[in-house]
């Protein structure tokens, strides 16, 4: 929430005395006079003054001509209530004229009962003719024989005993200068441009303020005292938004939900309302992923060079550390970086920019953790010139044993640390230390289809924990295990230097290092049955048969106990009979007679009484099988394994930022940043559960050996190798607890960003121009030659190199020679890209409360690591449009692996004395964008890889938000985001089996390893989250400390994520694009294809009725009909009754002032205050794609093509039911 008032003159400062000769001088000691009872300002003095050494810190100054102020006292005292404690000197005070006073040496005129005995934060440089401030701006006056044109005013608390507020930032908008208030929260700036003004006030743990003030040409413009309201909630807030980015990594499906930014802290209306109470439905600003936005601390870009992304996970629990932050709006002039499409965040850690003093916390929630402690010392400026903070912070619950609850099955403890050290030197110059870390171990939970959330609400008595199913877990001994345990933790270091060159030209230089272990154990298994308590033959729609309903169909019952439509699945004979007589009802449910009725209702029973054993993983069973295994086959491999999969990343930075303000009108900044880092990845054996080892080969391969041997005409020694994961002679395929196995491999990259941009400032009209160039490189190497990759290169020997790097020959005679060893590593070929980029804004200000803005960029982006190989556990194949690339002929070719973005935007903001806010409009083109997935393919059924390329999309839109005052105590701020983000073409995917398998035959019977494909994708929705979002909240303030607010907020558009493989061409016209044919294809002709218009299919049809190319089923209705046709119009996510689309939060808050500046507070954030438990926040279908159902007894019998979606249905997210976060701080 934003305050907004309109500034004019205020009351003015004191004024003192005419200033007198005194025989004192900076860094003398002293000691005040017994006889001597109030400062000049008018406060007594303490006793504990007298009889101590003090020391002088300034001589005079604008309002105290006459005046000495001591170190660690904020109160000025008359040079005869004190005397030399030491060698005394006889020297004139120098008297700073008027026009040279800094902003930070204006003193505090209030009374006080006692002095304000704590350091200040003052900036003591002292400079003439000219204004330097905090960002490095320099403001010369246009005539210097004129009086320039000031500001000043103070900046304070509104509470009880309205305390100055220290370190607040102010930001002059329009002239694009600020500075920070000093210890008395004063501030002043000199030389300034005699226009409308729009002053922006950020101060820690305040809500922002933007006043507004007409500068009178050659006055002094009197702020006065202006108050900033406690952003109590804030903290509640930011929590449940990092917890949020704990929940949003990825599952065992590769899928995640559209992730929940973290940068909260904004003056702006939409960004500050919009980050937390849109959180809860995964919201992206404009429909872009989290890679469009770029995160730095202290100016160092801390965005992964492999994943895109910012962990904001690491920052878990330390909300005081990451608290002050600089947050722009997309596309718009940055001083830090060139920033990009998205938002750019800056994290400020400077121990300088923390109040003084200790805090500590206790909060209490019911989501993944339960419990969070936390404390956190500032020092504050000290006279030395250093400033210190700490904090720690603990979040922490046990394994939750308790079904139907937020949580289940889950444990989680994070111990987080930071601590900040800054030197701010004479000269200007400042030195600062950082470093920060959470070490977290935590379980996971996993999006489940539809029919597991039905089954297990009924085991709810209440609906407060419905659709909080989690298969991850189960009971070991009577004690509950996670399967899928994060261990994580980032330590991150970084030095920065600010050197000052002269007053117009600074410099910025900061280095930092950061190493990030993370890795998740997951269940893997070899000739056993599936473990997972949810996969799709352990639940009760496996009895089923799928067949599709005929006319006469209407009188039968699904499995939710609504009637079959015409066209839909249900639940037919399996033995492929007619339905009819000796159907058995249960639950409202017809069963055709050759399904087991009583297996049936038992398995239903079982899971809607969430049978342990059924329900969760049976972690006895597995321990069971394992020993057995170790009795019957002692050498062979356990049945049961749980590994763990490292994905650790380490990087080194360095950037140069450099400003120069010496031309009238003009800022030039300019930066150099430069990143090496290295995806390390890798698996461990975690547990053997029982086992007595794990045989380390494919079991992919190992199942289709004789079908690759016979592809390439392997010898027995040969065969032998294909399966293994290393081929070295001397590798051991046995592994025990913590050994290496699967594969271990590197990514190395380097990214060097060169980039400069010109803002010019006027009266009137503000634009600016950046330029950047950015130098991207990728590597992998290898310590672990895999038996496929061997076999891929073997099967086609001009691409050697694409399979095993430029080492290819090597490897190949060193296997042949049976000399290869394990643990050497191998290069991959190194790809090189370099990207330009450009932007460019204007504002115009039409007054001083109303202003346009407008922003175009342009861009190319080269592929990240994690999209450019095709299987990098394998192999060192990219994706095809990279060898493209590094083979250009011409510039086109040289851009073919990197994506074009376009866009821009439009605003109008409005500041008024009770309305501010803005409305924008974007629009963004995104061209040839790049992709991977993988999934188990069942024609095939074998593991597969697929790489999409020339995915084009376009994001368009409109964002507002405003906030206006209603009377005294309460505020209403509205936002809204209508958005239309979608695919505009389709794309092409090239498909190949992991295991190096064939995957078809062309029509010459030639066995084809690669196929090529259109995936039909136009029209179709970017599931980013909902592109319909708004939101109302009401916000109560009381000055006696009491707030409150409630926000409703209304979600629509939010669509599933489409899977490639269910949307290939060729299942539709029975040829791909490569023209081989496809098995158990859709279609009867290849001459018959189909168009797609905004995600909908339009066939080609022969009679009106069905298309001629549909294949029907048995009941002669075509399988392809709504819902489960698989071009069917993109599935909606939004809530059937329009009622569940809404999500309420609420909080409450007191924060109560003790004695000698103490503080307590209390506040109670509630989301989804109405447990609304019907609102999916994402989803996904399953990649998986049957093709075939097989009927009656043997396997050959009775088979008719299906589709079958419904063995593999959508996997959904649905939003926590009413969660709290309790937090209670005391300050001192």
């Amino acid at each position: 929430m934003l305050l907004t008032t309109f500034v004019v003159a205020g009351t003015t400062f004191a004024e003192d005395t005419p200033p007198r000769q005194i025989e004192y001088q900076v860094g003398d000691t002293v000691t005040v006079n017994r006889s001597a009872t109030h400062y000049i300002t008018g406060e007594r003095i303490s006793q504990w003054v007298y009889d101590v050494k003090h020391t002088i810190r300034q001589v005079g100054s604008l309002f105290h001509k006459d005046g000495i102020l001591l170190k660690g006292i904020r109160s000025w005292i008359a040079p005869s209530n004190i005397s030399p404690a030491g060698e005394y000197y006889k020297k004139e005070i120098k008297v700073i004229p008027e026009q040279q006073i800094t902003d930070n040496q204006v003193e505090d005129t209030t009374d006080h009962s006692t002095p304000i005995e704590v350091p200040t934060t003052e900036n003591k440089e002292i400079v003439s003719n000219k204004q330097v401030v905090e960002n490095q701006a320099t403001i010369e006056p246009q005539n210097k024989s004129t009086t320039p044109t000031r500001i000043r005013g103070r900046i304070l608390s509104m509470d009880s005993d309205n305390h100055s507020i220290a370190g607040a930032k102010i930001t002059l908008g329009n002239q694009g200068i600020s500075t920070t208030t000093n210890a008395n929260g004063e501030f002043s700036l000199t030389y300034l441009e005699p226009i409308d003004e729009e002053i922006i006030i950020e101060a820690d743990g305040y809500i922002s303020d933007i006043q507004l003030a007409l500068l009178q040409e050659g006055e002094l413009n009197d702020l006065g005292n202006i108050s900033l309201q406690r952003d109590l909630a804030r903290d509640a807030q930011e929590e449940m938004l990092l917890n949020l980015a704990d929940e949003d990594l990825n599952d065992d499906e590769g899928k995640s939900q559209a992730q929940a930014s973290a940068s909260s802290a904004s003056t702006d209306v939409f960004n500050s309302t919009t980050s937390f109470a849109w959180s809860t439905a995964r919201y992206r600003k404009r429909g872009y992923d989290q890679t469009y936005e770029q995160n730095y601390i202290n100016g160092i870009n801390f965005n992964s060079a492999e994943r895109g992304q910012f962990n904001f996970s690491s920052m878990g629990g330390l909300n005081d550390a990451s608290r002050n932050k600089e947050v722009l709006n997309p596309i718009e002039a940055t001083n830090f970086a060139f920033g990009g499409l998205s938002t750019s965040t800056n994290y400020l850690m400077d121990a300088s920019r923390y109040a003084q003093g200790w805090k500590v916390g206790v909060a209490g929630t019911n989501r993944n953790y339960k419990a969070r402690v936390n404390a956190t010392y500032a020092s504050g400026p000290l006279a030395n010139g250093w400033s210190f903070i700490g904090q720690m912070a603990f979040r922490f619950s046990p394994y939750i044993d308790q079904k139907g609850i937020i949580g289940e099955g889950i444990k989680y403890y994070s111990l987080g640390y930071f601590f900040s050290a800054e030197k701010k030197f004479n000269n200007g110059d400042k030195l600062s230390i950082i470093t920060f870390g959470a070490p977290t171990e935590r379980g996971q939970s996993a999006a489940v289809t539809q029919e597991v959330y039905d089954l297990t609400n009924a085991y709810n008595k209440t609906s407060w924990g419905h659709n909080s199913y989690n298969p991850y877990w189960g009971y070991q001994n009577g004690k509950v295990r996670n399967s899928r345990i994060v261990k994580s933790y980032d330590p991150m270091a970084i030095l920065n230097y600010d050197l000052k060159i002269d007053d117009y030209n600074k410099m910025k230089f900061a280095v930092g290092y950061h190493y990030s272990f993370y890795s998740n154990s997951a269940l893997t298994f070899y000739n056993a049955p599936d473990p997972r308590p949810d996969y799709y033959r352990n639940l009760p729609s496996f009895l089923w048969d799928g067949q599709i309903a005929d006319s006469n169909s209407e009188q039968l019952y699904d499995l939710n106990g609504g009637h079959y439509q015409y066209g839909n699945f249900i639940g037919a004979d399996m033995n492929g009979l007619e339905m009819g007589m000796g159907q058995v009802a249960h639950d409202g449910n017809i069963i055709g007679p050759s399904i087991n009725a009583q297996q049936y209702n038992a398995l239903v029973d079982l899971w809607q009484s969430r049978d342990n054993k059924t329900t969760q993983i049976d972690w006895d069973n597995i321990y069971a099988s394992n020993i057995a295994s170790n009795y019957t086959n002692p050498n062979g491999s356990a049945r049961y394994l749980l590994e763990r999969r490292h994905n650790n990343i380490q990087e080194a930075m360095a950037n140069i930022n450099y400003v120069n303000t010496q031309f009238d009108h003009l800022k030039i900044t300019a930066g150099l940043e430069g990143k090496f880092s290295q995806g390390i990845h890798y698996k461990t054996v975690d547990d053997l559960l029982g086992g007595n080892q794990w045989i380390d080969v494919d079991p992919f391969a190992d199942r289709d050996i004789k079908e690759l041997a016979t592809n390439a005409g392997l010898s027995q020694t040969d065969i032998a190798n294909v399966k293994k994961n290393d081929i070295a002679a001397d590798y051991n395929d046995v592994k025990h607890d913590g050994d290496r196995f699967g594969y271990d491999y590197r990514i190395n990259m380097g990214t060097a960003k060169l980039w400069a941009q010109n803002e010019w400032t006027f009266n009137e009209v503000d634009f600016y121009y950046a330029l950047q160039l950015t130098y991207s490189s990728m590597q992998r190497t290898t310590n672990m030659i895999n038996g496929r990759a061997w076999y891929l290169s073997q099967l086609n020997p001009q691409y050697a190199s694409r399979y095993l790097g430029t080492q290819a020959d090597e490897i190949i005679a060193r296997a042949n020679a049976g000399t290869l060893k394990a643990g050497t590593t191998y290069m991959g070929r190194a790809h090189h890209f370099i990207d330009p980029a450009f932007k460019l804004g204007a504002i115009y200000k039409i007054d001083g409360r109303n202003k346009l803005k407008i922003n175009a960029l342009a861009e190319t982006r080269a592929p990240l690591a994690r999209n450019a190989y095709i299987s990098q556990r394998v192999h060192d194949r990219a994706i095809g449009t990279i060898y493209t690339h590094d083979n250009a002929q011409s510039l086109k070719d040289f851009y073919a692996a990197s994506e074009k973005v376009a866009g821009g935007d439009l605003s109008y903001e409005f500041n008024f004395p009770i309305v501010r806010g803005r409305i924008t409009g974007f629009f963004t083109q995104f061209w040839d964008g790049s992709e991977l997935n993988g999934y188990y393919d069942d024609e095939a059924r074998t593991f597969v890889n697929q790489a999409l390329t020339g995915i084009n999309r376009r994001h368009m839109g409109i964002e507002a938000a405003a906030a206006v005052k209603l009377g005294t105590y309460f505020t209403l701020t509205g936002a809204a985001s209508v958005g239309d983000y979608r695919y505009t073409s389709n794309a092409m995917a090239v498909t190949s089996a992991e295991n190096g398998m064939a995957l078809a035959e062309d029509k010459d019977g030639k066995s084809v390893f690669e196929l090529q494909d259109e995936v039909l994708l136009k029209g179709i929705r970017v599931a980013t989250g909902p592109q319909v979002n708004a939101s109302l909240k009401l916000s109560f303030f009381h000055p006696k400390m009491w707030f409150a607010d409630v926000t409703v907020s209304y979600y629509d558009w939010n669509f599933l994520d489409v899977a490639p493989s269910r949307r290939m061409k060729g299942l539709y016209t029975g040829v791909r694009a490569d023209g081989t044919p496809v098995n158990g294809w859709y279609g009867d002709s290849y001459a018959n294809a189909i168009e797609t218009t905004d995600g909908k299919a339009a066939m080609i049809t022969g009679d009106g009725n069905f298309p001629t190319n549909a294949v029907l089923d048995k009941n002669g209705v075509p399988v392809l009909r709504y819902p489960y046709n698989i071009l069917s119009m993109q599935e909606s996510l939004a809530a059937t009754n329009p009622l569940n689309r809404f999500i309420i939060d609420a909080s409450v808050g007191k924060l109560v002032y003790l004695k000698n500046r103490q503080s307590l507070s209390i506040n109670l954030t509630v989301t989804n205050l109405t447990n609304n438990t019907h609102f999916k926040t994402g989803g996904y279908q399953q990649a998986r794609l049957p093709r075939y159902t097989r009927q009656g007894v043997g396997e050959n019998e009775n088979s008719v093509i299906s589709p079958n979606a419904w063995k593999f249905p959508s996997k959904y997210y649905y939003a926590w039911g009413m969660n709290f976060f309790l937090n209670i701080t005391y300050k001192f």
